[in-house]
């Protein structure tokens, strides 16, 4: 089979490689679609590493069931499924807690073992959750992570209805925490990012302002928007220090006692610095991934229709012309919301 085998940030190759089997607990999806993520970008990039290489990277992926191992009891072969790619053993204490995110034995797909960038992968069962007939594999594929992650983040969040929301980077994540604080009831979205495509695409999502940095006096427009009390609640998602300094800073009022909460989603890769008192009454967090549960509740909410996110399937590469996607996102010149690899 083809994959997509990562060597080092400048060493991209689509290889033969042989096709897994599945072993005991474990499914063989056949891959339909899978997308490219902000995390994929961090390693090809140079910013963050896989655990191990080479390996083969991805981990938004959705497909088909080929065939199941001893053990196996939940699914069978034919079933449509998306990955989760949480790797969790099931048993530690997060684990039977509902939190399969924080699991101490967990691997990630596409960063411990071998990702969706593949015509086939084998997982533990799981590892899958089903993908209703209403769901496309691409739309399923982009919910195994961009939009469940974001979902997540909003649990975090807890953010009420009409409250004001600031989201910080428009990548794939970024947008989809603007469809969700629409979805959710927010009364004000303000949308930040360097690159006024991504920015176009977070307006069409639902963000009643869209602010520039490079133009734009964020903290004011901010304090402006919010009467001078702060954002309720702000999404951090480019993981950059600055925009995370400004995520704090945007939830502040005037006297040092009014404070929202901060989510820091996007990866920081830079140490980063907070004063007490800019999160005295208010909280800072950081969202880890999601969990298993809420991957089924987003899928089961985009089965209904309330929730529409094929916009953010704008464009479509071969698994053969990967390294054209990654360029594409690179380059930026236009809005990007999900580059779909079609692995068939």
């Amino acid at each position: 089979m083809r994959a997509a085998r990562y060597y080092d940030k400048e060493d991209l190759r689509i290889k033969d490689v042989n096709q897994p089997d599945p072993q005991p607990d474990e499914v063989l999806v056949d891959l339909q679609a899978a997308s490219l993520c902000g995390s994929d970008m961090n390693y090809l990039n140079g910013k963050t590493d896989p655990a191990s290489d080479p390996i083969t990277l991805g981990h938004e992926g959705a497909g088909i069931i080929d065939s199941v191992g001893d053990g196996v009891n939940h699914v069978a072969a034919g079933d449509r499924v998306v990955i989760h790619y949480i790797e969790s053993c099931g048993t530690c204490r997060p684990c039977s807690r509902g939190n399969d995110n924080r699991c101490r034995n967990r691997q990630s797909i596409g960063h411990h073992v071998d990702g969706t960038f593949a015509e086939y992968i084998a997982v533990p069962e799981r590892a899958v959750v089903p993908l209703p007939e209403a769901v496309s594999f691409a739309e399923g594929s982009v919910a195994g992570c961009a939009v469940s992650t974001a979902y997540h983040a909003f649990q975090r969040a807890e953010i009420d209805p009409g409250d004001t929301v600031v989201v910080f980077g428009a990548g794939g994540v970024g947008l989809h925490s603007v469809l969700w604080a629409d979805s959710l009831g927010a009364g004000t979205i303000v949308a930040v990012d360097l690159a006024d495509p991504q920015l176009d695409g977070a307006e069409a999502y639902g963000a009643d302002v869209t602010l520039n940095p490079e133009r734009d006096d964020i903290l004011k427009r901010i304090a402006d928007e919010t009467d001078g009390w702060g954002a309720d609640a702000a999404i951090e998602c480019s993981g950059s220090p600055v925009a995370m300094e400004q995520a704090v800073d945007a939830i502040n009022g005037k006297n040092g006692y009014e404070s929202g909460t901060v989510v820091s989603v996007g990866i920081q890769t830079e140490d980063i610095s907070v004063e007490f008192g800019d999160v005295r009454e208010g909280q800072l967090r950081v969202s880890g991934d999601h969990r298993r549960s809420e991957l089924i509740e987003v899928l089961t909410t985009l089965a209904t229709g309330t929730v529409d996110i094929s916009p953010t399937l704008t464009h479509e590469v071969a698994l053969e012309n990967l390294q054209d996607g990654v360029d594409l996102v690179r380059e930026g010149d236009e809005w990007i919301g999900r580059v779909v690899v079609n692995t068939t």
